[in-house]
């Protein structure tokens, strides 16, 4: 898939920098099914769908933010107990609403045609289809294992040292069990045991873009939609981008969304002080490439049933400072 470069103006007062926005906006009632089936709008649907799942990654952001600052969260282990579990919480909820967004999208694009049947048979709506299966991979597979599978999310933390800055990376896992042994779920950790939980606030921001890029693309295919510049204000993406900068960027052994899609910010008004954070690794305060760096104690947190003796902890595949470019 060829690598999707998309911009975001931060200014809060900016025109949309999500596609779908422009041709949801001028779309005429004649050519949508939505309301004969008793679903909002297809501009309604976009606007609230987008707007959870960008408010949920711009509080897990923060939420990061915050235990990151609150030191070394690893000694002692309790120290931070009720913030790590604000935490995982809004892991949970921004991978729900990230799966949640997918149906929206789709439920958007069979909306145009009188059944699903004509959907299905439609060329742009099966482009749309496959597009979106690739996009969702990682994330409909978190969503399915918190829903259907009985997992939760645990914790997971290492420390480093690059130079004179000391920290902690943390990370997540899926808890399982493989023969009475509680560890990282042995099929969504088949090929590593943890997850950073800063590249999955990247997932569902890169999933948000590329969906709305899908989207406008089968529009314009489809609907017959025009291209155009939308004249709605959504801050709730500037917000959710500026927060997700604001954290460093690594990863555990994963492939970074990075990988696939590129990320241009501007700000109408030269004014990017919102970037700072301050933490090492995030965009203003940017890893060193050129000091070696060391790690040091690792932790799994489990949350004990009251019977089970046996755990295995979580060991990371690879760590790896991602470069901003």
């Amino acid at each position: 898939m060829k690598k999707r470069t998309f911009e975001v103006d931060i200014c809060s007062d900016s025109q949309s920098s999500l596609d779908a926005h422009a041709s949801l906006s001028i779309v005429e009632q004649d050519r949508y099914f939505h309301t004969n089936n008793g679903f909002r709008l297809p501009l309604g649907i976009y606007n609230v769908s987008a707007s959870r799942v960008c408010e949920k990654i711009t509080r897990l952001s923060r939420n990061i933010e915050r235990y990151i600052r609150a030191g070394n969260v690893l000694s002692p282990i309790n120290r931070n107990q009720e913030l790590m579990q604000e935490t995982i919480d809004y892991l949970e909820l921004t991978l729900y609403a990230a799966a949640e967004h997918v149906d929206d999208v789709i439920s958007i694009a069979a909306g145009f045609f009188p059944t699903k049947g004509k959907a299905k048979k439609d060329q742009g709506y099966k482009k749309l289809e496959k597009a979106i299966k690739e996009h969702k991979k990682f994330i409909a597979t978190g969503a399915n294992y918190l829903k259907h599978k009985q997992s939760r999310i645990r914790m997971f933390s290492m420390e480093f040292r690059q130079g004179g800055v000391t920290g902690s990376l943390h990370g997540y896992f899926f808890e399982g069990v493989e023969n009475g042994t509680i560890c990282p779920d042995p099929t969504i950790h088949k090929e590593q045991d943890v997850f950073s939980i800063t590249t999955l606030v990247w997932e569902a921001l890169y999933l948000v873009l590329n969906l709305s890029k899908d989207l406008a693309d089968f529009l314009r295919a489809s609907v017959k939609i025009p291209a155009g510049s939308a004249n709605i204000q959504f801050p709730r993406l500037s917000q959710a981008v500026i927060a997700a900068v604001r954290l460093p960027i690594y990863t555990f052994g994963e492939e970074h969304p990075f990988a696939r899609s590129a990320l241009r910010i501007k700000s109408r008004n030269n004014d990017y002080s919102e970037l700072d954070s301050g933490l090492y690794g995030s965009i203003e305060n940017r890893w060193s490439k050129d000091v070696k760096v060391s790690f040091g104690q690792v932790i799994s947190r489990f949350e004990g049933d009251g019977v089970t003796k046996s755990f295995r902890f979580a060991q990371p595949k690879s760590v790896s400072f991602q470069h901003w470019e």
